[in-house]
C-alpha cells in the first residue's frame, strides 16, 4: 500500500525536526569540549568582560586558590534584588574560574541555619544578617584561601558596591596570590591611620588608609627622617608641613637615586579645619615643598586656589529651613574632559572630587617635562586661598567670579633628569644641630651605624614623580560614604579618588596589574525612557504647581485684606458688609478652584508614565505572541500555496 503524500511529508518534517535537535546538542557539546569555554559578552558596559589587570592578576596564580561563596536560598528568595546581584556575582565569579584555566576552585554553599556550612561560615569571618525576628540569619559573603592556608573575606557583598565589583574580587585574588605585599614609606602629617581620641575611642582610619593596606605593606616616615629605609622604593608623601632640611635632603636623594614618589601638597587642606591642632585656631592649612619643587622644574603657585565655574559642586548656602542651592567654585567634580587619556594612570579616571586645590605649573628653563594629569575647564580663575580660610562665602565668591579662560594644572607627572636641591650636599646645620642634641640628650643605647651614601648632585635616570596639589583628596567626606553595616564598616565610594591613589602608587612603583581596574556598569539596566517622562512630567508639574501656588497665595492675601478692612470699618460695616461678603465668596470660590487644579496637576502627573506601561505590558502580554502567530499563519499560507502550485502543475 502506497504511503499517502500528506502522511510522508509529515513524516519527513519530524525526523527532520529531530535531527536539528541532535544537532543542535551535539554542536553545543562539541564547542563546551573544543572551543574551551568560548563566551560573548553583549552587555552594552561590557559587565562580564575582565579587565586586563584581571587577567594579569589571574596569570600569577601558581597555585590552586579556592573561592567559597556563601549565598543563603532564603535571602536570594525572599529578597529579590539580592537575588539578582547574587546571580550577577556568581557569573562574574565563573568567569574569573574560567579566565584561570582551572586554578581557582569555585564553590557556591548554601549555609542554612544550625548547618555545618554556616558554622563554617561563621569562622572565616563572613557576616550573617538577621531576616526576621527569631534572629536567622542569612548570608551572602566570599572567601579566598590558597595552599598556604592564607586567607581572605568579603564578610557582605553589598548590590550598592555593584559598580566596584570587578575590583573587589580582583583585589581579594590579588592578596591570595601575593606573597609578600610591597612595602610603601609614608610620610604624612594627616592622621591616615586614624586619631587618637581617648583611651575608649578606637581611632577610625581613612577610608584611603584601608584600601591602601589591602594592597601594599604601608611603613610610616617619621617627619623628621634623615634618610628613606634601602628597601622602599615607593614613597608617598601627604601635607608636608615644616619639614626639616635634613628630611627635605633625604627626600632628594631618594629621588635622584631612582626612588619614585607621589607628593600630596595644598594651598588650603579644608580637612585641617576639621581636626584637633593648631590649624584651627591659627589658619596655616597649607603646606608646599617649592625646593625640591624647583630642583624638579615645577612650583605650585604660593596662596592660590583654583576656582572652577564648569566642574564646581552645588552646595546649600543657606540653611536647614531655607536651602539655597550655589555653585562652589572651589569644590570641584572633574570628570573625562578634565583628564588626560593618554597617560594609562587617568585613561579609564572616571569622577575626582577635590576641595580648594592648588596651581602646578612647569619653571622656566626645566630639565623635566611636567604633563598635567588632570586640569580644570577654560572656565577657571586663580582664588586667593585666604578667602577660604575660616568662612568662606560660596555666594561672594561665585558673584566675584571671572573666568581667565585658562586650564590649570590640578596633577601632574614629572618625569626626566633633574638636580638636586642641595647642590653642597647635606645640610651642615642640620647636622651640627643633631650633634648639639645628642650632647645634651640622655644617652641613648647604641645603633648600628648606617654605610653612609655618596652625594648625588644630579639623578641618576630620570625622575618620575606624580604631584597632587589637593590633599582634601583623601578625606572620606569628598569621595566615600562610610556606614555601619551590623558592626562592620562599608565603604562606599562616590567618586574614584581611591582608586585614582591606588592605582599611582602601583604604576609608580612599576606594576601595571591593577591599573585596569575602574567602576563598572551595573546590571540593573534603569528604564531611560521612564526617567525621561519622569523628568518631563516633573519639570512640567512644578511648573504649574509653582503657579497655581502663587495664584492661591494671592487669593488669599487679597481674602485676608478684604476680612481686615471689613473689621476695620466700624460704622460703615453695615453698608459694606454686602459687597465684601460677595468678593470674599468669590475669592473663596476661586481658592477652591485652584486647589482643585492643583491637584489635577499632581493627578496627572504620572500619566505618560501609566500609558507607557500599559503599551509595554500590550506587548509583552499579547504582542510577542500576536507576531508569532502571524508568523505561523505567514509560514502556513505560503506552504499551501506550493502545495496548491505543485498540485496544478504535477511532475511529468
Amino acid at each position: 500500500m502506497t504511503m499517502p503524500d500528506s502522511v510522508r511529508r509529515g513524516g519527513l518534517a519530524a525526523l527532520a525536526l529531530v535531527l536539528a535537535a541532535a544537532l543542535f546538542v551535539a554542536v553545543n557539546v562539541a564547542i563546551d569540549r573544543l572551543g574551551g569555554g568560548l563566551r560573548a559578552d553583549l552587555t552594552q558596559d561590557r559587565l562580564f568582560t575582565l579587565s586586563p589587570g584581571t587577567r594579569s592578576v589571574l596569570g600569577r596564580i601558581d597555585e590552586p586558590i579556592t573561592l567559597r561563596l556563601y549565598v543563603s536560598e532564603r535571602l536570594a528568595r525572599e529578597i529579590p534584588s539580592y537575588g539578582v546581584y547574587a546571580t550577577r556575582v556568581r557569573e562574574m565569579l565563573q568567569e574569573y574560574r574560567a579566565a584561570a584555566r582551572g586554578r581557582i576552585d569555585l564553590r557556591i554553599v548554601d549555609p542554612a541555619p544550625f548547618s555545618d556550612e554556616e558554622e563554617r561560615a561563621l569562622a572565616v569571618g563572613i557576616q550573617g544578617v538577621p531576616v526576621n525576628q527569631a534572629g536567622e540569619l542569612v548570608y551572602f559573603g566570599l572567601a579566598g584561601s590558597n595552599t598556604a592556608d592564607k586567607e581572605e573575606v568579603i564578610p557582605f557583598l553589598q548590590p550598592e558596591r555593584e559598580r566596584f565589583l570587578e575590583y573587589d574580587l580582583t583585589k581579594l585574588v590579588y592578596n591570595l596570590v601575593t606573597a609578600k605585599k610591597k612595602p610603601v614609606g609614608l610620610l604624612s602629617s594627616i592622621p591616615l591611620q586614624g586619631q587618637f581620641m581617648g583611651p575608649r575611642v578606637p581611632p577610625q582610619p581613612f577610608a584611603i588608609w584601608t584600601q591602601l593596606q589591602s594592597f601594599f605593606e604601608i611603613r610610616p616616615i617619621e617627619r623628621d627622617a634623615a634618610s628613606i629605609p634601602d628597601d622602599i622604593s615607593m614613597l608617598v608623601i601627604v601635607h608636608p608641613q615644616n619639614l626639616s632640611e635634613k628630611t627635605q635632603y633625604a627626600i632628594d636623594q631618594f629621588v635622584l637615586r631612582g626612588g619614585r614618589a607621589m607628593v600630596f601638597v595644598d594651598p588650603h587642606a579644608e580637612g585641617d579645619m576639621g581636626r584637633p591642632g593648631p590649624a584651627a585656631q591659627t589658619g596655616m592649612t597649607s603646606s608646599n615643598l617649592p625646593k625640591l619643587f624647583a630642583a624638579w622644574g615645577m612650583e605650585m603657585l604660593d596662596g592660590k586656589v583654583a576656582g572652577d565655574r564648569q566642574a564646581a559642586r552645588r552646595v546649600n548656602a543657606g540653611d536647614a529651613q531655607r536651602v539655597r542651592a550655589v555653585d562652589y567654585v572651589v569644590w570641584l567634580s572633574l570628570r573625562e574632559p578634565n583628564f588626560d587619556r593618554s597617560d594609562v594612570l587617568t585613561a579609564e579616571t572616571q569622577l575626582l572630587n577635590l576641595a580648594s586645590a592648588g596651581i602646578l605649573r612647569a619653571k622656566d628653563g626645566a630639565t623635566t617635562t611636567l604633563t598635567p594629569l588632570v586640569r580644570t575647564s577654560d572656565q577657571s580663575m586663580e582664588i586667593d586661598a585666604d578667602q577660604l580660610k575660616f568662612a568662606a562665602d560660596p555666594v561672594a565668591l561665585l558673584a566675584n567670579f571671572k573666568p581667565s579662560g585658562e586650564r590649570y594644572t590640578l596633577v601632574a607627572r614629572v618625569r626626566g633628569p633633574a638636580k638636586s636641591a642641595f647642590p653642597d650636599g647635606a645640610p651642615k646645620d642640620e647636622e651640627k644641630k643633631e650633634g648639639e642634641a645628642q650632647a645634651t640628650a640622655a644617652p641613648a643605647p647604641p645603633a648600628p651605624a648606617a654605610e653612609a651614601k655618596p652625594h648625588l648632585a644630579e639623578s641618576s635616570g630620570p625622575i618620575n614623580v606624580i604631584v597632587v596639589a589637593d590633599t582634601d583628596l583623601l578625606d572620606d567626606r569628598f569621595w566615600a560614604q562610610v556606614q555601619d553595616f551590623f558592626g562592620q564598616r562599608m565603604v562606599v565610594p562616590v567618586a574614584n579618588n581611591g582608586d585614582f591613589v591606588v592605582n599611582a602608587i602601583d604604576n609608580l612603583s612599576g606594576d601595571d596589574a591593577l591599573i585596569s581596574l575602574r567602576s563598572r556598569g551595573q546590571s540593573a539596566r534603569p528604564f531611560t525612557v521612564v526617567q525621561d517622562l519622569q523628568r518631563e512630567a516633573e519639570s512640567a508639574f512644578r511648573a504649574k504647581e509653582r503657579e497655581l501656588n502663587d495664584k492661591l497665595k494671592a487669593t488669599q492675601e487679597k481674602l485676608n485684606e478684604l476680612q481686615k478692612q471689613e473689621q476695620g470699618q466700624g460704622a460703615a460695616r453695615a453698608v459694606l458688609t454686602q459687597s465684601q461678603q460677595q468678593a470674599i465668596d468669590q475669592f473663596r470660590a476661586e481658592m477652591l478652584d485652584t486647589r482643585r487644579q492643583l491637584r489635577e496637576v499632581q493627578f496627572e502627573l504620572n500619566r505618560d508614565i501609566n500609558r507607557l506601561q500599559t503599551v509595554v505590558r500590550a506587548i509583552n502580554i499579547a504582542g510577542v505572541p500576536a507576531l508569532v502567530a502571524l508568523f505561523a499563519i505567514g509560514l502556513w499560507a505560503w506552504r499551501a500555496r506550493r502545495r496548491r502550485a505543485a498540485a496544478a502543475h504535477p511532475a511529468s
